[in-house]
């Protein structure tokens, strides 16, 4: 077995994959396909079982094109039942390498990790996917194992989730395979810093399914909506939607107020709760809403027992058509608003508004949905405006930039050019900036006037300091020391309503002063 080295390379840096904080067991039989395929795995096309390279063990698949026709697909599909639960999130993970003697490197192809969730009767009624080496990525690495890493939500009548490596062949004549192995599907939670499923829209679904809905996560979809994957801020799809053209009376024609959108439905929203929502949208030339009075809205809706009657909502627009609204540049906006009395969810919506039957498309992508809106204690990479928080002000600034920008600090790598390793750099980063003073919030008051009470900066830990003197009759009021306050409470609350400082940083000649003026 030739020693590689285990490396995330693009695949693991994709914004659809969110940080969680503990995954379950691994779900999966026979993972890293150490048992053979007998009874776990069924092939189809050109997949067989390999001990060139494995990540894990000895033992790996590897799959390549059967030179046959164009886009045929080659992989193994898992046959015994792994039960999941409706509306549970799922983290996926697996692992793949494209051999330098045999790459697909400058190809059309390319080699993931699909799960389809079904339900009782075995249908698919859901399902999501992650491209993990594309032979035209400009940065793939090869010799490498790279890493799949997204989250999944089951939907309400998911009973069981089948997995499935696959290698696409893009064209009959192109050459090269793929190694794949180790496996996983675990459960997890949402993340406060995004809960949003596939926020990205890049769990890529492969058209033959015919499946709804088409955006895992995105469980409410409605008018005309589909995959770009050309125009996107990041790979290697964004969600595109035009209008609804709706016939309400059925007489043939267009009339007002057609509608196209996705919902994603987030629950553990309670009482209190900010939330905050970003997206960007897009317009292309070819199809621009320019001009008309469509417009791309987003939403947040605060729900209790009855979905279909929010208690409260946010509304925002991202570009507005009769606007001045540049096209084929990607637009941010943000609102935020919190959560009334009787909230359980939120429905994060996302829409193409169409007034008045005109036509035009939209994209959207890189929507953040945080339950947490407040700012944190000072700034940190990606907090570009130095407001204490990394949103959509600062995604703004970042695309304000983009391209070669030598020195500037959106270039958060330094490598003269902001652009989309930048971009999963920021997204890594997005929400609050991390508190770095550990006394925040910290109380070392022990209500003993003898002792002077501080917080280490360092340690975060309390010090409590004995005065000299103090409970033998004597004071330090009079005396210049360094610390706040001083050992006469009563004399120390009259000099520290007249100056503050006194008992926040340091009691100088000043405070002396005041003590000697105004104390018994």
């Amino acid at each position: 077995m030739n020693p590689l080295t285990r490396a995330a390379g693009v695949g693991a840096i994709l914004v659809c994959s969110s940080a969680m904080a503990q995954d379950g067991p691994n779900l999966l039989q026979n993972p890293s396909f150490e048992e053979g395929l007998d009874g776990y795995y069924a092939t189809f096309g050109n997949c067989f079982l390999n001990q060139e390279y494995a990540y894990n063990g000895i033992t790996c698949l590897k799959m390549y094109g059967c030179f046959c026709s164009d886009y045929n697909g080659n992989g193994a599909v898992s046959i015994y039942e792994t039960v999941v639960q409706p509306g549970q999130v799922y983290r996926v993970n697996a692992w793949a390498l494209s051999g330098s003697f045999d790459s697909f490197q400058g190809t059309g192809c390319w080699g993931g990790m699909k799960v389809e969730f079904k339900d009782a009767s075995g249908g698919i009624v859901g399902l999501a996917e992650q491209r993990i080496i594309e032979g035209y990525d400009p940065d793939q690495e090869l010799d490498v194992w790279e890493e799949a890493d997204f989250v999944a939500l089951a939907p309400d009548n998911a009973a069981t989730v089948t997995v499935v490596p696959v290698f696409l062949q893009a064209g009959a004549g192109d050459a090269g395979s793929m190694f794949f192995d180790a496996m996983s599907v675990a459960t997890t939670e949402r993340d406060p810093a995004n809960v949003l499923v596939n926020p990205g829209f890049d769990l890529g679904v492969d058209y033959t399914y015919q499946v709804f809905p088409t955006f895992n996560g995105w469980t409410e979809q409605y008018g005309n909506i589909f995959f770009d994957d050309a125009q996107y801020l990041t790979g290697p799809f964004s969600a595109g939607m035009f209008g609804s053209f709706p016939d309400y009376d059925g007489d043939g024609n267009c009339d007002p107020g057609g509608v196209s959108g996705l919902n994603q439905l987030v629950p553990g929203v309670s009482e209190g709760d900010t939330v905050v929502l970003s997206m960007s949208a897009y317009t292309p030339s070819f199809d621009s809403i320019v001009g008309t009075d469509n417009f791309v809205l987003q939403k947040i809706e605060f729900l209790g027992d009855d979905l279909g009657n929010p208690l409260d909502f946010k509304t925002g627009v991202v570009i507005d058509g009769s606007g001045d609204f540049a096209e084929d540049t990607w637009h941010s906006g943000e609102i935020s608003a919190t959560a009334p009395a009787g909230t359980q969810m939120v429905r994060i919506v996302a829409q193409i508004v169409q007034p008045d039957c005109e036509g035009g498309s939209i994209r959207i992508d890189g929507v953040v949905a945080s339950t947490d809106g407040s700012t944190g204690g000072g700034s940190c990479e990606g907090d570009f405006n130095d407001d204490g928080v990394v949103n959509g002000a600062d995604f703004g600034a970042l695309l304000a930039v983009w391209g070669a920008c030598s020195g500037c600090a959106e270039d958060l790598n330094q490598d003269g050019f902001v652009n989309g390793a930048d971009l999963g750099a920021f997204l890594a980063v997005w929400g609050d900036c991390p508190d770095t003073d550990p006394c925040d919030g910290v109380d070392c008051d022990d209500q003993d006037p003898c002792t002077i009470d501080t917080c280490d900066p360092v340690t975060g830990e309390c010090i409590n300091t004995p005065i000299d003197g103090c409970g033998g009759g004597g004071s330090n009021c009079g005396e210049v020391h360094k610390e706040p306050g001083c050992s006469d409470p009563v004399c120390e609350e009259i000099v520290c309503n007249i100056d503050p400082i006194c008992c926040q940083i340091t009691w100088d000649a000043f405070c002396v002063s005041l003590a000697e003026a105004n104390c018994p």
